[in-house]
């Protein structure tokens, strides 16, 4: 059995973050015949892009550069989720924006059917009996970069405000088997693990795993918190 890992003595830190939006957050779930669903789920390749402050303005060809783009990040971050997340549609609208009439123009007015499903704002509420959690995760940190406390996410660059709390000396070991208390990532897993059971959350670029159980790779420990220790963690670890 392999030696545990102190990550702090290897340069690597590592968060649990609770993620708050301050307006509707939206992005394209899924998409079908027009009507457009944002899920309660944070990609972690969503998030990693936030939290460096990534953004394309304009890019070459139609396939996205993911792994060159997060080899060059100082972050990795687990999915996020969140308990409770309330939603709104909201549908096209049929309307002029000019003259406010369905019946301009030179050929009859086909208004376009479909509706957008955002997720509504959240907010801590710290006076309230049981403040929400909003979208928690993990975030794996190196060179001594500092995680934002507020960044900008999804299609509209909503913005989000981020509580984080770090934990203290956390210690990677080769667990036989075990349960992390997050979303997982099946491009995470290390060559050798094995999944034994999961449930399957459906959301681009691809799907991710609920309540996985994982043999036979690397998890730290730490009070509630059992966070899986992603194959790109684990070259920082090497390197």
């Amino acid at each position: 059995m392999p030696e545990p890992i102190a990550l702090n003595q290897m340069g690597v830190r590592l968060l649990y973050g609770r993620l708050y939006n301050h307006d509707y957050l939206w992005f394209s779930a899924n998409e079908i015949s027009g009507v457009s669903m944002s899920l309660p789920v944070l990609h972690n390749y969503a998030l990693c892009y936030a939290l460096w402050d990534h953004f394309y303005a304009a890019g070459m060809g139609s396939t996205p550069q993911y792994q060159q783009d997060l080899a060059g990040m100082s972050l990795y971050a687990t999915a996020g989720e969140a308990a409770e997340a309330g939603r709104a549609r909201i549908t096209y609208n049929a309307l002029d924006d000019r003259t406010l009439r369905t019946d301009t123009g030179p050929e009859a007015n086909t208004p376009k059917l479909g509706s957008r499903v955002y997720l509504n704002p959240v907010y801590e509420g710290r006076d309230r009996p049981t403040p929400q959690q909003g979208y928690v995760f993990y975030a794996f940190t190196r060179d001594d970069f500092h995680l934002p406390g507020t960044t900008r996410l999804g299609k509209k660059r909503c913005p989000v405000r981020i509580r984080w709390e770090e934990l203290a000396r956390p210690l990677a070991r080769l667990e036989e088997q075990a349960k992390p208390t997050h979303l997982l990532n099946p491009l995470d897993l290390s060559p050798c693990a094995k999944v034994v059971g999961f449930d399957v959350v459906s959301i681009p670029p691809h799907l991710l795993l609920r309540n996985a159980t994982i043999a036979n790779d690397w998890f730290v420990t730490s009070g509630r918190h059992r966070v899986h220790v992603p194959n790109r963690v684990r070259t920082w670890l090497e390197g």
